[in-house]
């Protein structure tokens, strides 16, 4: 069993896929509403699951809700890495 790292709301996390996610929210120990940058066009609002010792989206079809606004801004401007 995989340790779940402690994440909290408004900070960045990797994927298991490599991108880079804003947490929106703390749903539960395994799940978080994050946000990412698709295809450096459009900022999109998610969910993720802790699996196999990393982050994955929830569903692996379209499920997530386009970002506007300031959130949409925290987004494109990504992480300081």
């Amino acid at each position: 069993m995989s340790v779940i790292p402690l994440v909290k709301e408004k900070t960045w996390i990797r994927l298991g896929s490599g991108i880079y996610a804003y947490v929106f929210n703390v749903i539960s120990e395994t799940k978080l509403s994050i946000g990412y940058y698709q295809n450096n066009r459009t900022a999109v609002k998610e969910n993720v699951l802790w699996s196999d010792n990393q982050w994955e989206f929830e569903s692996s079809g379209p499920s997530g809700s386009y970002l506007r606004g300031a959130d949409e801004a925290i987004v494109k401007r990504g992480p300081l890495v």
